[in-house]
């Protein structure tokens, strides 16, 4: 816990609900290589319009296709799923009722120290 104070932000800790997770391994696949494994934590980075679903697959069985393993990517998550959009968000959100939703945002933020150089 003292680990998530010193290296986390206070919403880490909150959204985390007081599990701990092993830090020792990180996997990373593609939604297709998902199928059949679920793990504690679960990120889905690109949930963007033109990524997920694919700008090229606008109607027809590849937008259906696209869902089909937006939702097994989704549902390989046992405590906490996070979803990482740019942008304009997926269309595929629209579909996930508000009340399951907790939105957050961030801004990077302008550093505060500058860094010192020999040559100044």
């Amino acid at each position: 816990m003292i680990q998530n104070l010193v290296l986390g932000r206070e919403s880490d800790i909150i959204r985390s609900g007081g599990r701990a997770y092993a830090p020792d391994a990180v996997t990373l696949m593609t939604l297709h290589a998902a199928k059949g494994l679920e793990f504690a934590v679960v990120f889905i980075c690109g949930v963007s319009e033109g990524l997920i679903p694919i700008a090229q697959s606008s109607s027809g069985p590849e937008l259906d296709e696209e869902r089909r393993l937006f939702y097994v990517g989704m549902t390989r998550a046992r405590d906490e799923l996070i979803l990482l959009t740019r942008g304009e968000p997926s269309s595929f959100l629209a579909a996930i009722p508000e009340g399951l939703l907790a939105r957050e945002s961030t801004q990077k933020q302008a550093p505060r120290y500058r860094q010192a150089t020999l040559f100044d």
